[in-house]
């Protein structure tokens, strides 16, 4: 077999078509006043109480980056949702310096009023969810209970039973035919319920500790301020003081200055 070589020239015209790769997105950093602009937007959409909350997500990362877009400031649901539950995270561990990062106090004290009512809006979610499943439970119950077959239900007969027994056993059927759950108070409130309250405690406990140490923070610059005073009224009173000694001796040289030169006049 003879042996065939073909020579192509390089630059020949041909081209390598490689598949585009995409552009990554550019990481962006919440300042306090994006995360307050986040909040507000999580507040008006409550994508908590919405059966598709991943596109109520979408869209207030839309409206984010919309209003930011002078400042290159792109979001996504993922990314808002990651960073809202980041700040819930720290409102419930009060982890107040993280809250505080990046921000003046005015901006912080917006912050914490808006992050209050996310949470609100979280216990919602999670009291409706324990509603809706035991809701569900009860219904799953009663249809059991309706679906039985004949055979298992019990045949009672009203002649065979004096009347104070009768009415013991409708009581006891009665009871038996209420559900459990219906009895049984629901966990799941009761215990969103407490870990609110227990927090809103430990909140106030905070909130109060910070009080104490800016009062006793500001009892000390008043008792710095006054000392200052005090010191200085000394300072101006012993310059006063001074000023008085040198204007007298100024006035006794002046005196005796006077007196020479009237004595020179008298002999001239």
């Amino acid at each position: 077999m003879e042996r065939v070589v073909l020579d192509v020239p390089i630059n020949s015209g041909f081209s390598l078509n490689c598949p585009p790769t995409t552009p990554r997105k550019r990481q962006v950093r919440f300042s306090a006043r994006h995360d307050i602009i986040l909040l507000r937007e999580v507040i008006a959409q409550n994508p908590f109480a919405s059966k598709e909350p991943g596109r109520v997500w979408a869209h207030v990362g839309e409206i984010i980056t919309a209003a930011l877009h002078d400042e290159s400031f792109e979001v996504d649901a993922r990314r808002c949702r990651e960073r809202t539950m980041l700040l819930l995270d720290y409102y419930k561990k009060q982890d107040f310096p993280s809250l505080r990062r990046f921000g003046t106090e005015r901006l912080y004290a917006q912050k914490e009023d808006l992050l209050h009512e996310v949470l609100e809006l979280e216990a919602e979610k999670g009291l409706l969810v324990s509603r809706e499943n035991t809701k569900s439970q009860e219904d799953e119950q009663i249809n059991q209970t309706m679906e039985l077959p004949e055979q298992s239900k019990p045949n009672i007969t009203v002649a065979q039973i004096p009347t104070a027994e009768a009415e013991e056993d409708g009581e006891r059927i009665t009871e038996l035919s209420v559900s459990p759950m219906a009895k049984r108070p629901c966990q799941c409130c009761c215990q969103t319920y407490s870990e609110i309250l227990s927090f809103l405690e430990k909140r106030s406990e905070a909130e109060q500790r910070l009080r104490e140490e800016e009062l006793s923070l500001r009892r000390e610059e008043l008792e710095i301020q006054r000392s200052k005073i005090a010191l200085e009224r000394e300072r101006l009173g012993a310059e006063r003081k001074e000023r008085e000694r040198r204007f007298e001796l100024e006035s006794q040289e002046r005196q005796v200055i006077l007196d020479l030169l009237k004595e020179k006049v008298l002999k001239g």
